[in-house]
């Protein structure tokens, strides 16, 4: 089994965020999973609480929802 060597380079943050924007889509797409492997998947209670929440608002009054294309809009135009 053929061992890798550990290489130190200390490097700046932003040193180690543009080697990161140089690399290739499918890399850096296998750096955030392996980033993410570590995170949490469940959903923090106080979060489910608060959609709940929300949910039981817009049901009640519907004419409170903007719909997709509005709301981009708004955020697009900020």
């Amino acid at each position: 089994m053929a061992t890798t060597p550990n290489i130190l380079i200390p490097l700046q943050f932003t040193q180690l965020i543009d080697l990161v924007k140089s690399l290739p889509k499918k890399e850096k797409q296998q750096l955030i999973e392996a980033l993410n492997q570590d995170e949490p998947t469940a959903v923090p209670e106080w979060q489910k609480k608060e959609v709940r929440k929300r949910i039981k608002k817009y049901n009640n009054k519907p004419a409170l929802l903007v719909d997709e294309k509005a709301a981009l809009k708004a955020i697009n135009s900020i």
